[in-house]
């Protein structure tokens, strides 16, 4: 028996299944405005870097043209707000997805009771583990896909292809890998060679960040689709369930014994 009194062979079926099941559709909407806000401001960002890389190379070609120093120069004056708005960002965009996914993970309990890898705690504290961090969400996510999935008329789930999961977790996991490739390549030149090749340094490291901003900004589409799909899917799941007692209710009206006990 699980909480409540549910009978896990018949959870979908039991009284309590109908008031335990809490739609995500609001925390959905929430979720998917974060994450198209901050797509586009990695997008703007992504806009930035891709000045920022022309702007070097017009230094870098003439080092007495000033277009390129006052490309930089407007630049980095940006740099400071930019920054401090996409660390704002992030925190909304990541309190509204988990909050998402946490009422996505309970009502994945409901459908499939022993079909998670990973206990219900790990729905808020898998994303913000080191390390684990880096493969416990997708894993969650996949099990949560997997146990949303709709049911044939004989009430075995049909598999649904996890690419769009994958897809978003490969480009999130490169938008993470790019600035630690930033970092090392900025710290191995850091006061070596002459003006030119710390240039030519910069360049090279704002051409992977733009590589790491395009991640950002797919992950972020991907993202909403994934929160778009599996909400769906749950949604539709749950309408097709049909409580233990309302199916009894047929079978008793139809009962000669059944009606005169309730005469």
């Amino acid at each position: 028996m699980g909480n409540g009194g549910r009978c896990y062979a018949c959870a979908e079926a039991a009284p309590h299944w109908v008031r335990d099941f809490r739609s995500p559709r609001v925390a959905a909407v929430v979720a998917g405005v974060m994450l198209v806000l901050s797509g586009l401001l990695s997008l703007a960002v992504l806009v930035n870097d891709v000045i920022e890389v022309r702007a070097i190379g017009l230094v870098l070609a003439d080092p007495e043209d000033p277009e390129g120093f006052d490309l930089l120069e407007s630049l980095a004056a940006r740099e400071l707000p930019v920054n401090a708005l996409s660390v704002i960002l992030l925190l909304l965009t990541a309190a509204a997805f988990v909050g998402w996914f946490h009422r996505i993970r309970a009502n994945a309990d409901l459908f499939v009771p022993n079909g998670h890898r990973h206990g219900s705690g790990w729905a808020i504290g898998a994303w913000f583990t080191p390390v684990l961090s880096l493969w416990y969400p997708w894993q969650l996510v996949v099990d949560c896909w997997r146990a949303s999935a709709p049911v044939d008329p004989d009430g075995q789930r049909r598999i649904v292809s996890q690419w769009l999961v994958s897809a978003w977790w490969t480009a999130w996991i490169g938008s993470l890998v790019a600035p630690r490739i930033v970092g090392a390549l900025v710290r191995a030149d850091s006061g070596f060679g002459g003006a030119g090749e710390r240039l030519e340094t910069m360049r090279t490291a704002l051409q992977v960040e733009v590589a790491g901003s395009a991640l950002r900004v797919a992950a972020a589409v991907l993202a909403v689709l994934v929160v778009r799909r599996l909400t769906e899917m749950q949604i539709g799941r749950a309408a097709t369930v049909v409580p233990l007692a309302d199916r009894a209710a047929p079978a008793a009206a139809g009962d000669p014994a059944a009606s005169g006990a309730t005469v």
